[in-house]
């Protein structure tokens, strides 16, 4: 009796141990899916912002013609603190520029990112608030400035800034009428430059989760590991396929307003008749 018992006890076990494992087997299943997933939006969104440079790039320039200034500057927030680093820059010292970090609170652009407030100098040496440190480092010499906040709903997401005008000085000071047409492109720049940073946090926060999830120096081979997953995942056709066609749209809708209102169409379309579907496999984006 107490044999027959204790092989009971012994079955009931061996079973409970298989549901577990396979509970436990559709847990990583399901987290690896989620995962692709992740990977697959992260690179996505990279293969669709990729070209954001060269737009605002484009953008700055035309705007910098218009308010009637060769030298011009996106700036963005440079780490958590307030500081600034430049995103695009126009002009004989660009390079030079791309280099410099103002800390934060520091300078002209920094009063305007930390106010929200547009500011036009006619002559910098007498604005207590220019912090000229950007000028020792590129040789430069700015004498006339405008900076504007770059805004994307509610939030400041950078300064646009134009230095001097074509010529020699002294120059002619940024009239109220140029104010105005720098907010009115600031507009437009601050939603490529907001997509822009938002697509680089994106693979930041992605690749710093990787970094942290294993300790250094003892996980390095489970480190190792992800990273050849991550290769298989980014070689799979299913990836590839995914950022051909998002490469393909961001093409189509880059022509014009009526072919961005066809691309909607469509894939409104086909999501409707996606729905409307009876899935009965799991795809390898499937969640």
């Amino acid at each position: 009796m107490v044999s027959k018992t204790k092989k009971k006890t012994a079955t009931k076990r061996r079973a409970s141990s298989k549901k577990r494992a396979s509970r436990m087997a559709k847990n990583n299943d399901s987290f690896e899916a989620r995962l692709k997933a992740a990977v697959s939006a992260v690179d996505v969104a990279n293969s669709l912002t990729a070209p954001l440079a060269n737009s605002i790039e484009n953008l700055l320039r035309i705007t910098a013609r218009a308010v009637g200034s060769d030298q011009a500057s996106v700036l963005v927030r440079d780490g958590n603190q307030g500081g600034l680093r430049f995103l695009v820059a126009l002009g004989d010292v660009q390079e030079k520029l791309m280099q410099v970090r103002i800390p934060p609170g520091k300078g002209i652009a920094g009063l305007v990112f930390s106010t929200g407030q547009p500011i036009a100098v006619a002559d910098v040496s007498k604005e207590g608030s220019f912090w000229s440190d950007a000028d020792k480092h590129t040789g430069f010499k700015t004498v006339t400035l405008l900076a504007t906040p770059l805004r994307a709903g509610e939030e400041i997401v950078g300064v646009l800034e134009f230095v001097n005008r074509p010529g020699h000085p002294p120059y002619e000071p940024f009239s109220p009428e140029e104010m105005d047409m720098a907010a009115y492109f600031a507009d437009a720049i601050a939603i490529l430059v907001d997509a822009h940073e938002t697509a680089g946090l994106l693979e930041n926060f992605f690749q710093r989760s990787l970094d942290t999830a294993f300790d250094p120096d003892r996980d390095r081979d489970g480190r190792d590991d992800v990273r050849q997953w991550l290769e298989d995942v980014r070689s799979a056709p299913e990836h590839r396929d995914l950022l051909q066609l998002a490469i393909s749209l961001r093409d189509i809708a880059s022509r014009g307003d009526a072919e961005r209102q066809l691309c909607q169409d469509i894939l409104d379309a086909l999501v409707r008749w996606t729905e409307k579907r009876s899935i009965t496999d799991v795809g390898y984006f499937s969640l």
